[in-house]
């Protein structure tokens, strides 16, 4: 993310506009722990503490965080949209240098927004001459059932971020995934300094490189992001029936990525925090491990696994949310 935020202010610099500097992120993601990345993200507390943060970086909405005030998802996820581009307007378009968004966001909750929503994206960067950027460091490399979350959607964004997945956790690697006609504008005469005036003291490092490489030669090879939409369908129907506790909002995400978000009542829609917290103490009382918020947690299991591990795990979680009820009264 920090190379991206760099690669794209030089980009609008060397492409004759030299006034675009600005990012419009939404409130809830998360895009890493650096100065930029953090001044792109809306977490709160998780940045306040290395505050004033770079100068630059505005704001939007989610689709998730205006829900409840529509009764049509579609018309919210519009409307959301509608805030991003007259953000970008109000802030001026000769100034802003590009969109930075999680497709789904994991920091908020597995938040999922229609595709709608990031088909608007592109379209406003498209009239205001603003480069799209996919943050994919969680959905990146088939958890969504296709390599990329872009595909998953149907939106091509200009650059890719991605993490994680590409080294399946073996050695620290990342990339930047640009499009084509953006890195020619870094090839020139050597007297004008066109080169991306950047670098990590790792960067391009062939151990990372060549785990990268055979990563995703495996998914490729063994069609993994095909059994990630199968066991992502199969999963889902199985969080589907935590329906039953009464306590269950919504089951969001995409393939292999899903979330759950918890409330007290399903006909207000109230959060419930306790139960949240219970669970975090129900689910290492029997041996699992989650990804839990007070108010939703969330599951991304191997790409690898067989539906018997799915069940495993689904059977965990039922059995400790039970507990966690009990415990809440």
């Amino acid at each position: 993310v920090e190379s991206t935020l760099k690669f794209v202010r030089q980009y609008h610099r060397q492409s004759g506009h030299p006034e675009k500097f600005k990012f419009i992120s939404c409130y809830g993601g998360y895009h890493g722990g650096t100065f930029g990345a953090m001044s792109a993200s809306g977490t709160g507390k998780r940045k306040s503490a290395f505050e004033p943060l770079l100068n630059g970086f505005i704001k939007c909405f989610m689709p998730t965080e205006l829900r409840d005030h529509f009764t049509d998802w579609d018309e919210c996820n519009r409307f959301a949209a509608h805030l991003v581009e007259q953000t970008v307007i109000n802030e001026d378009p000769d100034t802003v240098a590009g969109i930075i968004i999680e497709p789904i966001s994991n920091t908020a909750g597995i938040a999922t927004p229609g595709t709608a929503f990031l088909q608007a994206l592109r379209d406003i960067c498209d009239r205001h001459s603003l480069a799209l950027i996919f943050d994919e460091v969680i959905t990146g490399f088939g958890k969504t059932g296709d390599m990329f979350a872009a595909q998953t959607f149907g939106v091509t964004p200009d650059i890719i971020c991605s993490g994680k997945g590409l080294s399946s956790g073996v050695i620290p690697a990342g990339a930047m995934i640009a499009r084509r006609s953006m890195g020619e504008v870094f090839f020139g005469d050597d007297r004008t300094h066109p080169h991306f005036a950047h670098g990590h003291t790792y960067a391009g490092n062939p151990l990372a490189s060549a785990a990268g490489m055979a990563v995703i030669a495996e998914i490729v090879e063994k069609q993994l992001t095909a059994r990630a939409r199968t066991n992502g369908e199969y999963l889902r129907n199985r969080l589907q029936q935590l329906t039953r506790h009464g306590v269950v909002r919504e089951v969001r995400g995409k393939g292999m990525l899903l979330g759950v978000e918890l409330v007290k009542d399903t006909g207000t829609n109230e959060p419930f925090p306790e139960l949240g917290l219970a669970l975090k103490k129900t689910a290492i009382e029997n041996g699992l491990i989650l990804r839990i918020n007070p108010t939703w947690f969330a599951v991304a299991p191997a790409l690898i696994a067989e539906q018997h591990d799915l069940d495993e795990m689904c059977d965990l979680i039922d059995a400790s949310l039970q507990a966690a009820l009990n415990r809440v009264g």
